[in-house]
């Protein structure tokens, strides 16, 4: 359980070969711990899906009852009146995009430290026999039965658990529960407030996205947005902790508030929002991610929350992700949906270009991602995503282009280094080549 250092894209290092990088660099360098009391394992800060797992536990259990622990203190959290572990994953199999094109064929770091705390746990529920219970974005990777029994788990949840994980605890203390779960939230009043702070101040702003490309987990969930009122009340507890900023998770945040099916920014609900929480006593408003096509649909939006940030004035620049995916247009009509909204697929490759020059101008940092291997790509698709880093290096762009191997649920329609084409190799490098120049300019080698 890490704070990044307070920087979110340290977390990438996490899916590289844990055989490259000493543990002790990765543990002190890049990833140090979160707070933690030393006596009880508790953690002061935590993932925010375990704050909404906690907060709705608190419905139904005291509050001396439930303890969001750090999994470097486990042995000190579990006792003889622990009937509950749950843990929580982001890829703990190291199956997810970035692990595998980061680590081919090798264990990673997020799943090296998985299969550390499973060992303990699995030591720790033979003294004491408790139930173990997974849940998060990457729950998938375990949602089979060897997988489950292997690292000692009793019950998977993939989806969200907002509103049963009250009634899931309890079936678990009864021996009822379910192996396998699936389920999403119905109403949004039923996401539960946090109530404790967060790792590096995140909070969540919406959930879903309602673009519709096909490869992505997230577009099994309809959009939904919290309101203003209640997300002040969330900041307000990671800024009396002492954080200084405010990071608003979203899967695009552009579209918070969106009120039209052409998909333009609602520069009202966006503005309001940026202000209500830099009035909470927020340095800047950050957010996790942003999509070209809202950049460029209101190049005034992106300008104006910059300067709510003062990111003009005081020269700070802020990182966000965004989704390049491709840029060949058939590949964009046939998997990015309505990603391109409100421009057409054929305007994509010109959409990414001119967000990415506005992004720059207006001091936000991009960590773009590119997919190499889809099922159906072609030397030709390629090379449009090719001649479009070319035209990064032109314009001097100053942003991360991570690519990500394409992967599948199904083994067969995987991309593996082994299978790249001349092409898709040469994409790769081009990507490579774009971070290194960026990353001299920043902190010459």
């Amino acid at each position: 359980m890490t704070n990044y250092r307070g920087n979110f894209l340290y977390g990438f290092i996490a899916c590289g070969p844990y055989e490259v990088l000493p543990e002790w660099v990765f543990d002190k360098v890049f990833c140090p711990p979160v707070e933690t009391d030393p006596n009880t394992g508790e953690a002061k800060v935590a993932q925010v899906g375990l704050r909404r797992v906690e907060g709705a536990l608190l419905q139904g259990y005291k509050k001396d009852e439930i303890l969001t622990v750090n999994p470097d203190y486990i042995e000190k959290s579990i006792g003889t009146d622990t009937k509950i572990v749950g843990i929580n994953v982001m890829d703990p199999l190291g199956m997810a995009p970035v692990t595998t094109t980061m680590s081919p064929e090798k264990l990673s770091y997020v799943a090296m430290k998985f299969k550390k705390m499973c060992a303990d746990i699995i030591q720790l529920k033979k003294k004491y026999d408790f139930k173990v219970v997974v849940g998060g974005n990457g729950a998938w990777e375990l949602a089979k039965s060897d997988r489950m029994r292997i690292h000692g788990i009793d019950t998977v949840v993939v989806g969200e658990a907002d509103e049963l994980a009250l009634d899931l605890f309890h079936d678990l203390e009864k021996g009822d529960a379910p192996e396998l779960m699936h389920c999403f939230v119905r109403n949004i009043q039923n996401i539960p407030e946090i109530t404790s702070p967060t790792v590096n101040s995140l909070i969540e702003a919406m959930r879903g996205c309602g673009r519709g490309c096909d490869f992505c987990d997230v577009n099994k969930r309809s959009k939904k947005d919290l309101p203003i009122d209640r997300l002040q009340r969330e900041a307000k507890v990671n800024l009396d902790y002492g954080f200084d900023s405010v990071w608003l998770h979203s899967d695009e945040m552009l579209l918070y508030g969106c009120d039209n099916k052409d998909f333009y920014p609602n520069y009202d609900a966006i503005t309001s929002l940026w202000k209500g929480l830099k009035d909470q006593g927020a340095n800047f408003v950050g957010t996790t991610h942003m999509t070209f096509s809202a950049v460029v649909a209101d190049p005034k939006l992106l300008k104006d929350i910059s300067e709510i940030n003062d990111m003009h004035k005081n020269g700070r620049w802020i990182s966000t992700n965004l989704g390049i995916e491709t840029v060949a247009p058939n590949l964009v009509k046939k998997h990015l949906g309505i990603k391109a909204k409100p421009f057409s697929p054929e305007e994509w490759g010109w959409v990414v270009r001119e967000g990415a020059k506005l992004l720059n101008k207006n001091h936000w940092f991009p960590a773009a991602t590119i997919i190499i291997g889809w099922p159906d790509e072609t030397p030709d698709d390629v090379q449009h995503t090719i001649d479009m880093m070319g035209d990064f290096r032109a314009f001097d762009f100053r942003g991360l282009v991570a690519p990500l191997l394409y992967q599948d649920f199904s083994e067969k329609n995987s991309m593996h280094f082994g299978n790249l084409n001349e092409a898709q190799f040469t994409l790769f490098w081009k990507c490579w080549e774009n971070n290194l120049r960026v990353i001299n300019d920043i902190i010459p080698i």
